[in-house]
């Protein structure tokens, strides 16, 4: 059954989830369950109880979220990625064990997606966010003290902290001159911004005043010292993807040009990185569709709900605005889904990213056994539609997940 949410609910800003809220069912009237003898004696042992499955029950959302991000960034070595994810997020997964309240992607969007971002700097910075390649370079101190020195500190030195301060001002500099070339700086491009800054790892005043800078033209943009040629190209890419996600404006591209051309980028690499952002583009818009339409699909008993709130996450993550809208769109008016192969011509690696990342979005519904079998025939439904009969997308969310919270639940027995 189609269900209907005023688009409003949905586009109040780009980068916000929409919060529909599923009615409270009407449930029958069911006798009380028999009570464990020690409980009868005191009531304290069953809240203790029902408290860690709560805790366990948020960690689970909190896992499976943070797996969605990371397929959905689409990365190669998922699982490795996902282990280093889970080492440096440790801290946060036994905030959530201890009842403590930690950022969501579905309730903190903006505070989870800056957390997450900068976790994954140290790991494999997803290059599905602008100025990313550039994080790739070691234009981050998140990785700590690197070569001999960190076999007696993990704090970096001096010159390190140095480097990635010069050029990581130069990188925040000009892809806000860039987002700031066709009018104001929207939320959504802030957020790209804050979540650039967090990745490079700088101390917290250095951050703050980076942040908090003006917008400078490109025409007054300095350029201290010598670049690496491979980060001045990587820092290209970044400006033409965050040009192109909603389609280039001439004065982007002026931008974009007049510091390239300071950072010593050759008109023929500046036309390749254009091409590559076009077609990278492009193939995250059709995969952001069919993940779109696979959380639909599986969850389309949970709405209104979790079965509109999280088809827009993952439109919110993997598709580039150009595109973002009418995705969007139809899930905020609740057309039905009908599976027609439409997205059957994807690569096989595409279709592992689509399948994958809605498991990881049925994981955070917290489906009961019983509700995981039904979910599971659907996901299966929507494979053979998307022709692909490889269970090995839903085996790698299940196990990580699956570990991740074993390893966390042990800690606390």
């Amino acid at each position: 059954m189609a269900c209907t949410v005023m688009p409003s609910a949905l586009f109040g800003s780009s980068f916000r989830i929409a919060q529909a809220q599923a009615p409270a069912p009407k449930c029958a009237t069911v006798s009380q369950p028999m009570k464990d003898p020690a409980e009868a004696q005191d009531g304290s042992t069953g809240s203790a109880r029902e408290a860690a499955t709560a805790d366990v029950e948020r960690l689970l959302t909190v896992t499976a979220g943070d797996a969605l991000f990371v397929i959905a960034s689409g990365t190669t070595e998922a699982k490795e990625e996902l282990d280093g994810l889970a080492q440096r997020r440790a801290e946060a997964y036994a905030a959530t064990l201890h009842g403590q309240p930690i950022a969501s992607p579905t309730e903190q969007f903006d505070s989870w997606f800056v957390e997450i971002v900068r976790a994954m700097a140290a790991i494999a910075p997803p290059t599905s966010i602008p100025m990313m390649h550039v994080i790739r370079e070691k234009v981050t101190l998140e990785v700590g003290a690197r070569g001999l020195r960190s076999l007696f500190s993990s704090k970096p030195s001096d010159k390190d902290v140095a480097r990635v301060r010069r050029i990581g001002s130069l990188v925040v500099r000009s892809l806000r001159a860039v987002f700031a070339a066709d009018g104001p700086i929207d939320a959504e491009e802030q957020l790209t911004l804050r979540a650039v800054v967090s990745a490079l790892g700088l101390p917290e005043d250095a951050s703050q005043a980076l942040s908090s800078e003006p917008v400078l033209s490109p025409e007054t943009l300095d350029v201290y010292g010598d670049i690496d040629h491979g980060i001045s190209n990587a820092i290209v890419r970044g400006m033409w993807w965050a040009a192109a996600a909603d389609g280039i404006d001439p004065r982007e591209e002026h931008a974009l040009t007049v510091i390239a051309k300071k950072i010593g980028v050759t008109e023929s690499e500046l036309e390749e990185a254009r091409r590559e952002a076009h077609e990278r583009l492009e193939t995250r818009s059709k995969v952001g569709a069919a993940a779109v339409d696979g959380v639909r699909f599986v969850l389309a008993d949970r709405c209104p709900g979790l079965g509109v709130r999280l088809p827009a996450l993952v439109g919110t993550l993997i598709i580039p605005r150009r595109w973002r809208d009418e995705a969007l769109r139809a899930i905020g008016q609740g057309a039905p889904l009908t599976l027609a192969r439409r997205h059957a011509g994807l690569s096989a690696r595409d279709k592992f990213t689509v399948l994958s990342v809605t498991w990881a979005s049925v994981l955070m519904d917290n489906p009961t056994v019983a509700r995981k079998a039904l979910l599971r025939a659907r996901w299966e439904q929507f494979a053979a539609d998307l022709g692909a009969d490889d269970y090995a997308s839903k085996e790698l969310v299940d196990r990580w997940v699956a570990d991740v919270l074993a390893h966390a639940a042990r800690a606390f027995q």
